[in-house]
């Protein structure tokens, strides 16, 4: 009786499995990571600045066929400022505020005074002396990277949006030898006047800058006292006698 009832149910067992819905198929690989959530993309990122290297600038030869050159070494930089200057015995090297670099020649420089970054780090600035010869390079590391010569340290403006230099004497030794004014640019310098013919000589000195548009002086010749000179931008900061216009 047992095998003739599991013989009569066996054909309703099979009906059944039939008629029960088909299982879901699992999803393809493409479904399958389409489903999945994408994760957010890493921001990009930027290589550091290089670092100066004075090898990357254009090649110098350090010609000394009179024995004029006496140093021997590079000329020291301070190790603050190993990031932004290196040198060998030719140049330094100046990374640009964009990771650039640009080139000083400093072959006949035998000595320079305090290297130095302006507040703001756009502007390098160190005094000079080699032989028979002096200067005072302000050095712009926005864009490529722009190198000024004013012989004397300049006197900025209120806005340090200019600046101004005088450097006169019988000898010529300055690297400017002569009065100049210069205006800051969004990126580079700009020079606005450089008078070096023509200038009465004696002690020039800067003694300020009356607001932006104005620069006086003073000057002492081989007797007299002390006179007071002045350039301003509505003369083409052409040096004048006298004083400053009254704003």
């Amino acid at each position: 009786m047992i095998l003739r009832f599991a013989l009569l149910a066996l054909p309703l067992l099979l009906a059944a499995c039939n008629d029960a819905p088909a299982p879901t198929p699992a999803p393809s690989g493409a479904a399958s990571l389409a489903a999945k959530p994408t994760a957010p993309a890493a921001p990009p990122q930027t290589s550091p600045a290089q670092r100066p290297d004075p090898a990357r600038c254009p090649a110098l030869t350090r010609d000394d066929e009179n024995g004029l050159l006496e140093r021997k070494a590079p000329l020291p930089v301070p190790p603050a400022l190993a990031g932004v200057v290196a040198a060998d015995m030719n140049q330094f090297a100046v990374t640009t505020l964009g990771g650039a670099q640009g080139c000083i020649d400093v072959r006949w420089m035998e000595q320079t005074g305090p290297l130095a970054l302006s507040t703001d780090e756009r502007f390098l600035t160190f005094a000079w002396q080699g032989y028979e010869a002096f200067g005072f390079v302000v050095f712009d590391r926005s864009g490529k990277g722009q190198e000024v010569d004013t012989g004397t340290q300049p006197a900025w403006s209120p806005s340090r949006a200019r600046f101004a230099a005088v450097d006169l004497g019988e000898a010529a030794f300055g690297a400017l030898n002569g009065f100049g004014v210069w205006d800051v640019q969004p990126a580079g310098i700009k020079e606005l006047s450089i008078q070096a013919d023509g200038l009465p000589m004696g002690e020039w000195r800067i003694t300020g800058w009356r607001g932006e548009q104005c620069v006086a002086l003073t000057r002492q010749g081989y007797e007299g006292p002390r006179e007071n000179w002045f350039a301003s931008a509505a003369q083409g900061w052409k040096l004048q006698a006298g004083s400053c216009p009254k704003a």
